[in-house]
């Protein structure tokens, strides 16, 4: 029984390390092709398309990268931001209207006086009056509400002095859409995993049964038990079913086989101890089997 479970930590801590090297290759992919930006782009058009279904689709474009410049959101001061929260959305499309945000002008007037026109007609006449306004509230709340958190005075505020169909709309189609961007992304995600998992489990011919096999035989220390010495002389179409299920392994990911080794590992000194009362209960000891010369230890049918 230890054996078996020995293989299987073995087997567990390879996929463990493979899987992570897929994670790393997956994170590099998606960050250098600013996948989560661009899907956050998309969904602050489609609010914005919402707050002005007549917005044409350049102004709308322009507003929501100048959205993840603003220096609450971006990454590294350049990069596009990969999260934003609803206030900060509704505090951040104010301050370019009003032409007050951080970091010098981020709209062309043409974009700005599109979205001004847009604020006005969702009953916004004047965005930095009603930005002052949300501001000066804060405060006051602060002051009257010290236990209250930043995020939930910044909500009361903006519901309280910023009330008006542009605030509701945003209300009402932020986590709806922001939710929808979330699965998009993640099933885009878990494509490059897949394929990712594919690339390792291919380029290292990890053919999960011959791993298995040589596990079971002892050589689970040397590297040739997942990296073949001679790669191409080794290849052949046999391994192909193996490695297409390393791959579908490694796709599960890396917190899954993390899980699995603490798992198995923990049940190893569950066993040991009962396979040691096992033993003391038919009066055999780990020097017994020394002195004997044996390798394997007697079944209850042996003498």
């Amino acid at each position: 029984m230890l054996k078996s479970l020995d293989i299987l930590i073995g087997f567990s801590g390879i996929m463990l390390l493979l899987s992570v090297a897929v994670a790393v290759l997956t994170q590099f992919l998606t960050g250098s092709l600013e996948w989560r930006a661009r899907h956050l782009v998309k969904g602050i058009i489609t609010i914005l398309n919402q707050i002005d279904p007549k917005m044409s689709p350049f102004c709308a474009r322009q507003i929501a990268k100048a959205v993840l410049r603003h220096p609450l959101v971006a990454r590294d001061g350049r990069k596009l931001g990969t999260v934003i929260q609803r206030e900060e959305l509704t505090q951040i499309l104010l301050e370019l209207a009003a032409e007050i945000e951080p970091g010098g002008k981020a709209l062309d007037e043409y974009a700005r006086s599109t979205l001004k026109r847009a604020l006005g007609a969702s009953g916004v006449a004047n965005p930095a009056e009603v930005l002052e306004q949300i501001h000066l509230y804060g405060l006051k709340l602060e002051a009257l509400h010290p236990e209250l958190s930043a995020a939930l005075r910044h909500t009361m505020a903006t519901g309280t002095e910023g009330a008006s169909r542009f605030v509701g709309r945003i209300h009402a189609t932020f986590d709806p859409t922001m939710d929808r961007i979330t699965q998009r992304f993640a099933r885009r995600a878990r494509a490059v995993t897949l394929s990712m998992a594919v690339l390792v489990a291919a380029g290292l011919q990890l053919d999960a049964f011959s791993v298995l096999r040589r596990l079971s035989e002892g050589h689970g220390s040397n590297a040739y038990a997942i990296l073949p010495a001679d790669w191409r002389l080794e290849w052949n179409s046999s391994k192909i079913p193996g490695i297409a299920f390393s791959a579908m392994l490694l796709s599960l990911g890396a917190p899954f086989w993390y899980n699995a080794v603490k798992d198995v590992a923990g049940l190893r000194p569950v066993l040991a101890r009962r396979e040691q009362a096992a033993d003391a209960g038919r009066g055999l000891t780990g020097n017994d089997y020394i002195r004997a010369g044996a390798t394997d230890r007697p079944g209850p049918d042996q003498p």
